[in-house]
């Protein structure tokens, strides 16, 4: 039958508010519905953005969905991937896509409001985004792009992503 959408459950609505009233004090009053996507005959991760696996994708709601009852955000989780993750990575998960969320405000900090009177809301791009070829980095070495962003991400981030070390693995 392929793939298939759920309620992602209560559960996952508890562990968003949990985020929302420790982390985003700006998406106060923004409601965020779950769902789980999964294929319904085989145990296999479905989700996608751009053609590259994900864990979950949030989305902005349009006017009309509000007005209908649906949520101001949609997050999608895959559930294959969900269910094979600890509890702390499945946090990391709904925060990674809560993060996404912005309030728009005007020029003196107001919150706006759309034609349905519910928050207004952008999408928040990732700080770094990469888009790589191991082949043409070991071709062109410090003269291809994917070293000299690898560069970049190193001299503005430095070691946050990596642990560099003997005793470190990666896993």
């Amino acid at each position: 039958m392929g793939k298939q959408y759920q309620s992602a459950g209560p559960g996952i609505d508890q562990r968003i508010e949990a985020l929302r009233s420790k982390y985003y004090d700006s998406l106060d009053g923004v409601t965020v519905g779950a769902l789980f996507v999964f294929d319904q005959d085989e145990n296999i991760q479905v989700l996608t953005h751009h053609g590259y696996p994900a864990a979950a994708l949030i989305r902005i709601v349009g006017a009309r969905d509000r007005a209908a009852g649906l949520p101001d955000a949609q997050m999608v989780i895959d559930k294959c991937v969900w269910e094979s993750c600890e509890s702390k990575r499945q946090i990391a998960i709904l925060d990674h896509e809560l993060y996404h969320l912005e309030r728009v405000v005007d020029k003196h900090g107001t919150h706006l409001f759309d034609s349905v009177d519910r928050p207004r809301l952008r999408i928040r791009k990732h700080d770094w985004s990469f888009g790589w070829f191991d082949e043409i980095a070991k071709r062109h070495a410090e003269h291809s792009i994917e070293v000299l962003e690898a560069e970049r991400l190193l001299r503005g981030s430095g070691q946050l992503y990596f642990q560099f070390g003997p005793e470190q693995k990666v896993a």
